[in-house]
């Protein structure tokens, strides 16, 4: 299975902005410290506008801010802007109808995916951003 970061580079984001404070942080200034490309940062920060997470003024004297307080924003929050689907684990959509493990995994394997994606859910739920923020040194 691969690896997701976009929610660990959308959680950064905000890290920063909360961090940084009012200052005037841009796009640029944000994929500096992700060490990528400023047009994936205005990607996620489009998700993270819709959500009401940030504000971003565009033009030349733009730039972003947090549209709540890190107190107010949860894990989970951000997690529903980057995955709108949301779910870590989920069954695979093909497999022969003639296979007995096939046919047991699509009885077997739901309830452990339910218990593990509720275990998250709950997790971030309960994790706020200003939790992070406030252990940057």
């Amino acid at each position: 299975m691969a690896a997701n970061s976009s929610l660990a580079g959308a959680v950064q984001i905000l890290c920063v902005l909360a961090w940084r404070g009012d200052r005037d942080t841009t796009s640029e200034k944000l994929a500096g410290s992700l060490r990528t490309n400023p047009v994936v940062v205005r990607r996620t920060l489009k998700a993270l506008e819709r959500r009401g997470l940030v504000e971003v003024k565009p033009g030349r004297n733009g730039g972003v801010a947090l549209a709540r307080s890190p107190a107010d924003i949860t894990l989970d929050e951000i997690y529903k802007a980057v995955e709108p689907d949301g779910v870590l684990f989920a069954m695979r959509k093909r497999g022969s109808p003639r296979c007995p493990v096939h046919l047991a995994m699509r009885d077997l394997l739901p309830p452990i995916f339910d218990a593990a994606n509720a275990a998250v859910d709950t997790t971030l739920r309960q994790t706020k951003l200003a939790t992070l923020v406030d252990q940057i040194h």
